[in-house]
């Protein structure tokens, strides 16, 4: 090796100085171009590494809280038929059909569910659907449904079936008048192709669902073997023995390349009994990483061709912007994913993988907001209705029980009394259940009308027969377009002009107002319908103004512009009565939607005028007068 040495020392020798420098600039830039190239593929190869981590990180979450949600949808479905009084009759008198026109709604929108039904001896009560036999077992031998049935509560098991596939069990108790456990309700679905389709559908991942170590579904092209192909043995080993997750690459059929990760999926005592694997491409990124790598090659050669200072600028052109994307991604890493990508497009190897990790980017951020957008508006949904429906569901629950039980007895008076109180509740829940839909009608953009002849008579009549029961709860009368008092024959209400709108839209505004009015209003007031002409717009458009008054607390000033926004609510308000804040935003829906207008006058402590124009029909019979009231 020494005499090798000494040869080539005494050949450089003989050669001249420019030969020799320039030998020696060749060298330099192959030493340099060897050393980017090792630096190189660290970075991309580290990029490479953190983006597939996070994309994963992602894909594991959203799977596990899809199957939460599914979870969460049928232990709610499990309870409220379990608490439906129709089948706990029904298990008494062993009867299915009862318990059957209970469930068979529910399946036409969720008809991967399985119902059982069964009393508490364990003997089915009814199966549904009616076309499926169940799988032979009787309900409490499922894990989790003898305890639903001994703690008085609702179970959620993850059961692997004989035939290797996984069922989620949902077990709720069924009660009796008295409070007595008198069955249990058990609602089951399966975790197969269906579900992994959903989730590939809903958030773009490819995804796999084991039953055991068999596969059962899968998304992924080509897939990772065909259904009932058993996981690798470290899969095995860390996933079902240690119930930890595993990750690892995989090369599908036709070259691709998958990055996968393994997450246990356990039964009610903790047991793995399944597990599932979400896998992110990740050969685009290799690819990017061959060509820039595969750039140094013909750089090289040119520069010992030429200069080495043009070898300098081409490697300080190709490291700046792979250091800029090395600082992008460990940004991302921390989870900043509002910022984009700095390096700029470009037809490069550079640019490619700048623009490939810009769009994965793109696509984790708008997951991420429309997951957090879907998950907000849930939570906001499920609070008002449940905050609202409570406390006229529990008030009618007990009257119609009161009624069931004692309508014989009742004097008429009382009954009279507590058929007053049922159709005050029904129409306080009719009200809020309308202004939750309209309000999800209104935000998805489904929100319709049909114009035509309105007879604002009629509309002012209904409304108000509407709300007498919850008018008279409280003293309270209208008085319309200035004619005295008391609600009495119908020619207490003018004959109008016909408007030109949607006539149920048009009722369902006057009873938010007049409801607004009863609520806020005090005892024994007196409530205000004012109707007159008015001239609006630039073509003289005959309109008609209705406004209602209430002699309430009133709103105070700084908060009067913001009662028409959803879910809104005056201060005064929410010492008054409680509520949703839909009404009124759902009032100026309707009138925007008609061309009209909306809006309030306001004294606090003197009361509260709402008042709202909308345009005549094209020939009324008769005109209004210039003022009432």
């Amino acid at each position: 090796m020494g005499a090798l040495g000494g040869r080539i020392a005494r050949v450089v020798r003989r050669l001249g100085f420019r030969t020799q420098l320039a030998a020696f600039a060749v060298m330099l830039v192959a030493v340099g171009a060897g050393g980017s190239a090792a630096a190189g593929w660290q970075v991309v190869s580290g990029l490479l590494e953190r983006a597939t981590t996070d994309r994963l990180d992602l894909a594991t979450v959203t799977f596990a809280s899809m199957y939460q949600q599914r979870v969460a949808e049928a232990e709610l479905v499990a309870r409220q038929v379990s608490e439906r009084r129709t089948v706990a009759e029904a298990i008494r008198a062993r009867d299915p059909i009862p318990a059957l026109a209970v469930v068979e709604p529910i399946l036409v929108l969720r008809p991967y569910y399985r119902f059982v039904i069964a009393a508490e001896d364990g003997s089915v009560v009814a199966l549904a659907p009616v076309t499926w036999r169940g799988a032979g077992e009787r309900p409490f031998t499922v894990p989790g449904a003898a305890d639903a049935f001994e703690r008085d509560s609702t179970s959620t098991s993850l059961v692997q079936g004989p035939g290797c596939d996984l069922s989620v069990f949902i077990n709720a108790p069924t009660h009796d008048t008295s409070g007595a456990i008198v069955g249990i309700v058990q609602v089951r679905f399966p975790m197969d192709e269906e579900f992994v389709r959903r989730v590939k559908a809903d958030t773009g991942l490819d995804s796999s669902l084991y039953c055991g170590d068999r596969l059962t579904a899968t998304t992924l092209p080509g897939g990772t073997g065909a259904p009932g192909a058993r996981a690798p043995d470290p899969v095995r080993a860390a996933v079902l023995r240690d119930a930890r997750p595993y990750e690892d690459a995989l090369r599908l059929p036709g070259g691709r390349q998958f990055r996968l990760r393994w997450t246990p999926l356990t039964d009610i005592e903790g047991q793995p009994v399944g597990m599932f694997a979400v896998g992110h491409p990740v050969q685009s990124l290799v690819d990017a990483r061959a060509e820039i790598l595969g750039s140094y090659v013909p750089a090289t050669g040119a520069i010992a061709a030429g200069a080495l200072l043009l070898a300098s600028l081409g490697s300080l052109v190709l490291t700046g912007p792979l250091r800029r994307l090395a600082r992008d991604a460990a940004r991302i890493g921390a989870g900043d994913l509002e910022h984009p990508i700095t390096v700029a497009p470009s037809a490069d190897e550079v640019g490619q993988l700048a623009a490939r990790m810009e769009e994965m980017r793109a696509s984790i951020a708008s997951t991420y907001v429309r997951l957090r957008g879907l998950n907000d508006l849930k939570d906001e949904y499920l609070f008002s209705v449940a905050h609202e429906v409570r406390t006229p569901m529990t008030s009618l629950v007990a009257l119609v029980e009161v009624l069931g039980d004692d309508v014989g007895r009742l004097p008429p008076d009382e009954l009279r009394n507590v058929v007053g109180k049922v159709a005050r509740a029904v129409v306080r829940l009719n009200t809020l259940v309308e202004n939750v839909l309209d309000a999800g009608s209104i935000r998805a953009g489904r929100f319709t009308i049909r114009m035509g002849p309105v007879d604002l008579a009629e509309v002012v009549e209904g409304a108000v027969g509407t709300l007498a029961p919850i008018l008279e709860e409280k003293g309270q009368r209208v008085r319309i377009a200035g004619l005295d008092g008391s609600r009495g024959p119908p020619g207490t209400v003018p004959d109008l002009a016909l408007a030109w709108g949607d006539a149920r839209r048009l009722g369902q505004v006057m009873a938010n107002l007049v409801g607004n009015a009863s609520k806020y209003g005090p005892a024994g007031d007196e409530i205000v319908i004012r109707l007159s002409h008015a001239v609006t717009g630039p073509g003289g458009r005959s309109t008609v103004r209705v406004a209602v008054t209430d002699h309430g607390p009133g709103i105070p000033l700084p908060e009067q512009g913001d009662v028409f926004e959803r879910h809104f609510r005056a201060s005064s308000a929410v010492l008054a009565a409680p509520g949703t804040g839909l009404g009124l935003a759902i009032t100026r829906a309707i009138i925007e939607a008609h061309g009209g207008t909306v809006g309030l006058e306001s004294t606090p402590g003197s009361g509260t005028t709402v008042w709202f124009t909308v345009g005549l029909a094209p020939h009324p019979p008769s005109p209004l007068p210039s003022q009432w009231g």
